[in-house]
């Protein structure tokens, strides 16, 4: 199964509206992941950096500045 991270924006979570309805929407073919970043900009990027490197996705997606760190 393919995996996608999806990133959020600011001040928002990975419960957030556009979050969910990736999730429905692929949801019987691609597992997507909605992690929490943190708020600081080098922290959300070692975060996903780690992230990464342990779920190996298919493709990074965001939401405003998650789309920046993507």
């Amino acid at each position: 199964m393919k995996k996608i991270i999806f990133l959020h924006g600011f001040f928002a979570s990975g419960q957030c509206v556009p979050a969910l309805a990736l999730k429905e929407a692929l949801a019987d073919n691609v597992e997507v992941l909605t992690p929490d970043l943190p708020m600081h900009p080098n922290a959300s990027l070692a975060f996903i950096q780690t992230l990464c490197e342990h779920t190996n996705p298919d493709l990074l997606v965001g939401n405003s500045c998650g789309a920046f760190l993507a």
